[in-house]
C-alpha cells in the first residue's frame, strides 16, 4: 500500500510539467474522491494533508521549471541553496556561495565510514562522503562547524577549535 502511495504522489509531481506555478492544484482538487480514499490519502489529518500539499507545490517540476524560466530565483528566496551543485552561484541569496559557518545540532563523538549525517542549525543537512573515521576525545555538543567548498566542488566540513576535516555532501 505504501509503495502505491508513493508511486502516486511521484506520478503527480511528473505530471506537474502541465500545471502552471500559480495555479497549484491540491491532491483534492486532482483526485476523485474515490482515488483519494485508495490512496489512503483520507486518513491524513488536516495539517499532515497540508504539509503534502504543500511539499509537492515546492517541487513541482512545473514550477521550478516557471521559477528559472522567467528568471525567478524567488522560489527560494527562503532557502540556503550553497551545497547543491546543480544551481549557479548568483542562484545562493547573495550569500557567500563558498564558506557556512553553522553548528552542529545535538552531540557528536565524531564520524565513521558509514556516512555520518550532521544536522545543522541553519536547517541543512550533510552527509559524509569519504571514508574515513575521527574519534572526539570526549562528545561535544553542538558544536561550531565550518563547511567550506574547496577545489572541484569538494565541500569539507571543519570542527571550529580542531584540525579534523571531512568531505561531506549536502542531502537537505
Amino acid at each position: 500500500m505504501m509503495k502505491n502511495l508513493l508511486f502516486f504522489i511521484l506520478a503527480l509531481s511528473i505530471s506537474g510539467l502541465a500545471i502552471s506555478a500559480g495555479s497549484f492544484s491540491t491532491l483534492e482538487e486532482r483526485m476523485s474522491g474515490v482515488e483519494f480514499k485508495e490512496t489512503g490519502l483520507d486518513k491524513l489529518t488536516g495539517e499532515e494533508l497540508a504539509a503534502l500539499n504543500e511539499w509537492l507545490r515546492r517541487h513541482s517540476v512545473a514550477t521550478l521549471e516557471n521559477a528559472s524560466a522567467s528568471g525567478n530565483a524567488t522560489a527560494r528566496s527562503n532557502e540556503d541553496t550553497r551545497g547543491f551543485d546543480d544551481l549557479p552561484d548568483d542562484d545562493r541569496n547573495g550569500k557567500n556561495p563558498e564558506l557556512i559557518n553553522a553548528h552542529i545540532v545535538g552531540t557528536i563523538t565524531g564520524w565513521d565510514r558509514k556516512g555520518t549525517l550532521f544536522k545543522l542549525d541553519n536547517g541543512m543537512v550533510w552527509q559524509q562522503s569519504e571514508k574515513d573515521t575521527y574519534y572526539t576525545r570526549q562528545p561535544m555538543k553542538n558544536p561550531e562547524v565550518t563547511i567550506e567548498r574547496g577545489f572541484m566542488g569538494i565541500w569539507r566540513l571543519s570542527l571550529v577549535g580542531s584540525d579534523e576535516t571531512v568531505r561531506v555532501k549536502r542531502i537537505e
